[in-house]
């Protein structure tokens, strides 16, 4: 299943848990009910900002259009002997360690935004991101549900940060702290290299 079947099924399938139609979440998002039919139906892309604002009417934070990870099977159930006349339930056990292929990810290619999660526990009190931007871009802020504070630590390439009525353009090595609602734009600022950074979200509403 590539990334936009899982999210048009998602959308759909918490629309219908809302007991809404296309033409009600149509209405209430300003967005065409042709458009989310298309999305539901992976007949078109979906940009970040579109998603949010669906996201925003469903009463759902973004994370719940992340694809979730394999659950990881243990060392333990792995080498455990089997007895050839009985089924043996596989071992899942849960760890606090992600690994770097098995984060939650938030993928739209066509938007150039990428976004994965470094935990897989949501009820903490802080939310670490990993967040990935193309050149060129545009604004990929996100309008909170609730108010927050964030800490951005850029890796790689340049990030532009509009907080309130001023920019800033983040290089390697640079952090940043602020209050959720006073950001107003998160884009790429580097011409030819995508930009990566680690962001951390407190309360963890994204």
């Amino acid at each position: 299943m590539t990334a936009d079947q899982d999210v048009g099924l998602r959308i759909k399938s918490r629309r219908k848990e809302l007991d809404f139609t296309i033409r009600e979440l149509a209405r209430r998002t300003g967005l065409s009910a042709s458009f989310i039919s298309q999305v539901e139906r992976s007949k078109t892309k979906i940009s970040l900002d579109s998603l949010r604002l669906i996201a925003e009417h469903l009463d759902i934070p973004i994370h719940h259009f992340f694809t979730e990870p394999e659950p990881e099977i243990t060392y333990a159930a792995a080498i455990a002997p089997c007895d050839d006349d009985i089924d043996q339930p596989t071992l899942i056990e849960y760890t606090p360690v992600v690994r770097a292929g098995c984060r939650p990810r938030l993928y739209l290619p066509d938007s150039g935004v990428n976004y994965e999660l470094l935990v897989k526990d949501l009820t903490r009190n802080m939310e670490p991101i990993f967040g990935r931007l193309s050149p060129g871009t545009g604004n990929v802020a996100r309008r909170l549900r609730k108010p927050t504070e964030e800490f951005i630590f850029v890796l790689v390439g340049k990030l532009l940060i509009g907080i309130n009525e001023k920019e800033y353009i983040l290089n390697p090595g640079d952090s940043i702290y602020f209050e959720g609602y006073d950001l107003q734009k998160i884009a790429c600022a580097s011409e030819t290299d995508d930009v990566i950074w680690i962001s951390v979200i407190t309360p963890p509403v994204f």
